[in-house]
């Protein structure tokens, strides 16, 4: 399929997205899930209603196969590469890697690692202190808010797979009428 404008397309099939990605991102070097996230946080181009998360986006239409096929790499399974938790572990101390925000933003972290360690060692996971030893250092936080956009993020996320707020109010330590705001668009707009 030969399309003038990407802009003029309203919504997108995996197929013609995968397409687009292969044919335009992929020669310029973006070919992983970190690599798209760098390209969109960096404003590089993207079609307008080109899905900005494009896993979810087609996980909900249930048709995801995941990032390396997304990438035009059908039979590629990273995970296969990713090292055991006991030698991911020990290249985190070794490298001095501090806490979970300074894992997920390091730039050059080997590709043998996975993106949430948390979740792919989920059998072994005992936390990051465990996984980062005598490293581990909370990060300093400036408490202005009870949530940060990520949080937002999420929560917006669970609401729409139909958790409740009361859940949600729980979990992240606020009212249910700050969920409830957060839901009707009252609080956190922006995000």
């Amino acid at each position: 399929m030969k399309i003038e404008s990407y802009d003029n397309v309203l919504r997108w099939s995996y197929k013609l997205a995968r397409e687009w990605v292969v044919d335009n991102l992929v020669p310029k070097g973006v070919s992983s899930s970190r690599k798209f996230d760098t390209y969109k946080r960096n404003g590089e181009y993207l079609p307008k209603n080109f899905p900005r998360k494009p896993d979810e986006y087609f996980k909900k239409k249930g048709v995801w196969p995941g990032w390396p096929d997304f990438f035009g790499k059908p039979d590629s399974h990273p995970e296969s590469n990713y090292l055991s938790y006991t030698d991911a572990s020990h290249l985190c101390q070794l490298r001095k890697v501090k806490n979970s925000i300074e894992y997920r933003t390091w730039t050059n972290r080997p590709a043998n690692l996975p993106a949430r360690p948390d979740q792919y060692y989920k059998e072994l996971w005992d936390g990051w202190k465990e996984f980062l030893g005598n490293n581990y250092d909370l990060p300093e936080r400036k408490v202005a808010s009870k949530l940060k956009a990520t949080d937002v993020r999420i929560i917006k996320h669970q609401l729409d797979l139909g958790v409740s707020g009361a859940v949600l109010a729980r979990n992240f330590g606020v009212s249910e009428m700050q969920i409830s705001r957060i839901k009707h668009g009252e609080n956190w707009t922006k995000v």
